[in-house]
């Protein structure tokens, strides 16, 4: 037998680490290929680790809850050599392996990591900093990307100091919200201290409930807060009259015998706007100083799960009918709140859609899903007062409310976009234009 380090793959582009949620295997239990070692949460899923062999568990190198950087060991597993009998594991701790129920399985992703029986990659230790220091790469620069490096200049961390845990020693996002985390409780301590000095009563920590931020709340709050903090966002709201809509979604059902939303109808209506108005389906790369204007309209679906918001993506939109949407849509929102949806499923997305009718808001003001340029929400659809040939008439009515990036659109842009979108859902002549 021979012991090899599977270290943490790259799960998806650009990956810099991986939380780990839950370890389905022990020290001493006997794996099979592509058994299912661990559950992580990378920046776009949750996503299953499989073993890249057949062996027993020698040590997993990690805790459930901590976070490992992409290159550095998960698991050490006892391999058989070439033509030595596969260790059956018998033992204190060895337990047989059982395959998952079929129906609980979230998608294993097969590939990731070395081939059966071949050996693991070395382990990047040439460049790792010195235990407690700075990255730095040779010739004394500080290992950071450019997101990074700009992350830190908004935060006032000086990457100098920084101690950097990412492949190469190289200095992540954690390690400079860290690194701005403690200068804030510095400051915050020294604030206190003043605060009780001067009389005032402290809080008590029985009279505080602490809840961890981990897993999919943690990836969701890392990337709403860089979407606020690098995206100027502006949102502009249009009210409209959905009879039409409302009357074309019963003809569509009719004609398909498939339940209908007015989400979908939205959904492509939206694509035939954004051919109008393409900066309404692109993005802004400040690092390269472009704006990127997408051909194809992928259109991300905020969706509510018991893990929190996940927006999975209904691609090229424009180019496929309504009844065809929604069932892409209900498919997509069935696997991400089973907690099942594939990775490739949450990304590629180029303008997000976002129904906050459903919980009966009227309007909201949604943050975009970085690093497209611009959400829709879609507001509960109810009678009110509407003002019609001079009368003052009882309609169903909604409200589109449209975040954008202000380095993509102008305030006139995106309103003549958003109108062009509320005249077409309000028009019953181009709502019978899109195909069904």
């Amino acid at each position: 037998m021979s012991v090899r380090a599977f270290l943490l793959p790259d799960l998806g582009e650009g990956l810099e680490d991986a939380e780990i949620v839950t370890w389905r295997v022990a020290e001493g239990e006997r794996v099979e290929l592509n058994q299912t070692l661990v559950e992580v949460n990378t920046a776009k899923a949750l996503v299953e680790v499989p073993s890249p062999w057949t062996g027993v568990v020698r040590t997993l190198h990690a805790t459930e809850g901590e976070v490992v950087a992409v290159g550095k060991p998960l698991v050490s597993i006892d391999v058989p050599e070439a033509g030595e009998p596969a260790d059956t594991g018998a033992g204190p701790r060895a337990v047989a392996a059982a395959e998952p129920d079929a129906g609980d399985r979230r998608p294993t992703l097969v590939g990731y990591g070395a081939e059966p029986d071949a050996p693991a990659p070395a382990a990047r230790t040439a460049q790792a900093p010195a235990a407690g220091g700075p990255a730095r790469r040779e010739g004394g620069a500080v290992a950071a990307t450019p997101p990074v490096r700009k992350l830190a200049r908004e935060m006032g961390v000086d990457l100098s100091g920084v101690s950097g845990t990412g492949p190469d020693g190289r200095i992540t996002r954690e390690d400079v919200l860290a690194a701005g985390s403690d200068a804030g409780a510095a400051k915050a301590s020294t604030t206190r201290t003043a605060a009780d000095g001067a009389g005032a009563a402290a809080v008590s920590p029985d009279d505080v409930d602490v809840i961890p931020v981990r897993g999919t709340r943690r990836m969701i709050a890392e990337h709403l807060s860089r979407s606020v903090r690098e995206i100027p966002h502006v949102t502009t709201f249009l009210t409209l009259d959905a009879s039409w809509l409302q009357a074309f979604r019963k003809e569509v059902e009719d004609a398909s015998g498939r339940r209908v939303s007015p989400l979908p109808i939205v959904v492509r209506a939206l694509a035939e706007v954004c051919r109008q108005f393409p900066a309404l389906n692109a993005s802004f790369d400040a690092e390269r100083s472009e704006i990127r204007l997408h051909r194809g309209c992928h259109v991300g679906i905020a969706t509510d799960t018991d893990d929190g918001l996940i927006v999975p993506v209904v691609r090229d939109v424009g180019a496929i009918g309504i009844v065809e949407i929604a069932e892409r849509i209900a498919q997509l929102a069935e696997a991400a709140r089973a907690g099942r949806i594939a990775p490739a499923d949450l990304s590629g997305g180029t303008i997000t859609v976002t129904n906050v009718g459903t919980f009966g808001a009227e309007f909201g003001t949604p943050i975009i899903n970085h690093p497209q340029g611009a959400i829709l929400a879609l507001g509960v659809i109810e009678p009110r007062a509407l003002v019609v040939g001079g009368q003052v008439v009882p309609r169903p009515a909604a409200t589109l409310s449209l975040a954008f990036d202000h380095r993509l659109l102008d305030g006139a842009q995106a309103g003549r976009a958003l109108k062009a979108l509320g005249d077409f859902l309000e028009s019953p002549f181009k709502l019978g234009s899109l195909p069904r």
